[in-house]
């Protein structure tokens, strides 16, 4: 905690990173952090690999992400919510030199093997999120300089990563870390009202495309999308995984999945109630929690087919 501490007394410019495609984890962190530093007097820069879904703009400094990187001056670098380069590959590999010769600092809580020699790394396997994380490690160094903005976007998290309790995670410090973030004036209801309790009736027009195309195979239930049609319906990848909300409730099924085409890759998301998909996604190379995670596939011929060979190697390790 100390070095922690020094860190960030000693460096004045900082450049903040999320993953590509970030969730309510990396824009509650990213933006909490970067809020707790700009009252430490730091100058504070935010960026992320395209832009966060409007589903969080509700947020204080939520247009202060910036898409596109500078590759200027920073004294430090800050990487939220994530644990290799490849999470920021549209901007690590414009000039892959400059982070190597820059000083970082990274709040994660997924695995991570042999991070680079220039990474400080404050990290927790067992939390259930990066704004966890960084609540109880800036807390007691600065709590004069919480304040609710700060607050309300590490409490994100909660409706998220643990999704409102639901998740079978170590409930006890979510509890904890959640009563801290409330006696801080976290607005729990401005969050609800604006990520739970708002839906465009063009997002459910979607969820019923999605609902057409749903298909049991097995103990599986999935449907899928290509991204380009989200075009048609206004709205981005986290306003069209609303439907695994809504289906992970279904009884039965032991896994359920969206599985979506963008550009030359198959990106899919799982869910489930009582089996480990953290598990089956990293047998794919991807990662996340025991009961909701995330991979990538490279379509060799067709989405169909690459499709098609994902359910059955997922029926598989069901096996």
């Amino acid at each position: 905690m100390n070095e922690l501490k020094n860190i960030i007394d000693k460096n004045q410019k900082i450049a903040i990173f999320c993953h590509e495609n970030p969730d309510g984890d990396a824009v509650g962190s990213m933006l909490g952090l970067g809020r707790l530093l700009e009252k430490l007097w730091k100058d504070v820069s935010y960026f992320s690999p395209d832009k966060p879904s409007k589903m969080f703009s509700f947020l204080e400094w939520f247009e202060k992400i910036k898409s596109t990187f500078d590759y200027g001056f920073y004294n430090l670098l800050i990487f939220v919510d994530f644990s290799e380069y490849s999470r920021i590959k549209t901007i690590y590999r414009e000039k892959e030199n400059y982070f190597s010769e820059n000083q970082i600092l990274v709040f994660d809580h997924h695995q991570m093997l042999n991070p680079p020699q220039n990474w400080t790394v404050v990290h927790d396997t067992q939390s259930t999120s990066t704004c966890e994380i960084i609540l109880e490690n800036t807390l007691n160094i600065r709590e004069e300089y919480y304040d609710k903005e700060i607050a309300t976007c590490l409490y994100l998290w909660l409706t998220t990563d643990s999704g409102n309790f639901r998740y079978d995670e170590n409930h006890e410090r979510i509890l904890k870390n959640a009563l801290v973030l409330i006696q801080l004036w976290a607005d729990k209801k401005l969050i609800i009202d604006n990520f739970i309790n708002n839906k465009t009736l063009w997002a459910i027009n979607f969820l019923k495309i999605l609902l057409e195309r749903m298909i049991i195979e097995w103990d599986i239930l999935y449907s899928y999308y290509d991204v380009d049609e989200l075009k048609n319906y206004n709205i981005d990848n986290e306003q069209a995984s609303y439907w695994l909300t809504i289906l992970q409730e279904i009884k039965w099924p032991k896994v359920i999945m969206t599985i979506r085409k963008e550009d030359h890759l198959v990106k899919v998301s799982l869910r489930s109630k009582d089996i480990n998909v953290e598990k089956i996604a990293k047998s794919f190379g991807g990662g996340g929690h025991i009961y909701a995670s995330w991979f990538a596939q490279r379509i060799e011929e067709n989405f169909d087919i690459t499709k098609k060979e994902i359910i059955q190697k997922v029926q598989t390790l069901l096996l």
